[in-house]
């Protein structure tokens, strides 16, 4: 870990210490992928990059799961990023009536991303989007991860693409958006992604 980015240091220090020789490696893990789960979400300022979801310490499933990829290929794991396209669902409590109201009738897609990795004990799905207390509100969260099993997959895939890179994830995400979408829906998709972000300022309890 000789080589890990200035932006991680900041936040795990103490992961040095638990990815050295004889630390438990599934506690390092862990510690990284429930603390990335759990960090605001919503938008980086900075954009969709790894470097600003780290240092403003906030981001959407694109920024959180380019995050951990990077630290899962610090690691020496070989992660794939994909993406997955999937309706909109308007009846989930945490969408207002008023949106409701404007998305009726209408099909509104949105890419969602993800990452899977065999870590040791065969591939499993990791999805790290919503934070564990907006379970409440009604969001799929993954409470806890035990190492082996998979995390809950956040939206139901109508079809999805495996990436070679990360570095062209958040403009291949925003061409497959603007390709499944009509200009009427592509802004309603933003406006349910605002109303799923101001839950990031709710109080946790």
């Amino acid at each position: 870990m000789e080589n890990i980015p200035d932006y991680w240091r900041d936040h795990f220090r103490e992961m040095e210490k638990l990815t050295k020789k004889g630390a438990d490696e599934h506690l390092a893990l862990r510690h990284v992928l429930l603390s990335l789960r759990d960090m605001p979400y919503a938008r980086p300022v900075q954009g969709n990059t790894v470097r600003g979801c780290i240092t403003e310490w906030t981001g959407t499933c694109s920024a959180k799961h380019m995050a951990a990829h990077e630290w899962l290929t610090l690691l020496g794991y070989h992660p794939i990023f994909w993406m997955a396209c999937y309706a909109i669902d308007f009846k989930q409590p945490y969408f207002s009536d008023q949106l409701r109201a404007v998305a009726k009738g209408i099909e509104v897609y949105d890419v969602h991303n993800f990452l899977t990795c065999d870590l040791g004990h065969g591939e499993i799905i990791i999805d790290i989007t919503f934070p564990a207390y907006l379970g409440r509100y009604g969001f799929p969260v993954t409470i806890d991860w035990n190492g082996t099993d998979d995390f809950t997959l956040c939206c139901n895939p109508q079809n999805r693409i495996a990436l070679d890179s990360i570095d062209t994830a958040d403009q291949r995400k925003r061409c497959w958006l603007r390709s499944l979408n009509t200009d009427e829906t592509y802004q309603i998709r933003e406006a349910a992604i605002q109303e799923m972000s101001r839950y990031a300022g709710h109080e946790r309890p």
